[in-house]
């Protein structure tokens, strides 16, 4: 599947959508905030529910901090990762 490069009409009525958003690639901010709305929502099941927690979630990764922990054990993975990934596109010269 590509993703749609074209923006959206502007009487779209797909604006402000979840679907606008990830599947349409809309960045308007109609569509950027419903996403937001919407990963706020499901960040607030992931953390009510324990996904965070659990023999399937490594505690002290990079996901676990993208999941929402900010224990220091994730946020040093999280930032190991970040310095890994910011060298490796300093050598391809594609961050500065």
């Amino acid at each position: 599947m590509t993703r749609n490069t074209e923006p959206l009409a502007p009487d779209d009525p797909r604006h402000g959508t979840i679907n606008g958003y990830g599947n349409l690639g809309c960045r308007c901010d109609a569509c950027r905030e419903a996403h937001r709305e919407n990963h706020m929502r499901y960040m607030k099941k992931v953390r009510e529910t324990g996904s965070l927690s659990g023999p399937d979630v490594n505690h002290g990764t990079s996901y676990r901090y993208d999941v929402g922990c900010r224990c220091e054990e994730c946020r040093d993975a999280h930032n190991a990762k970040s310095r890994a990934t910011k060298a490796r596109l300093r050598k391809q010269r594609r961050f500065r």
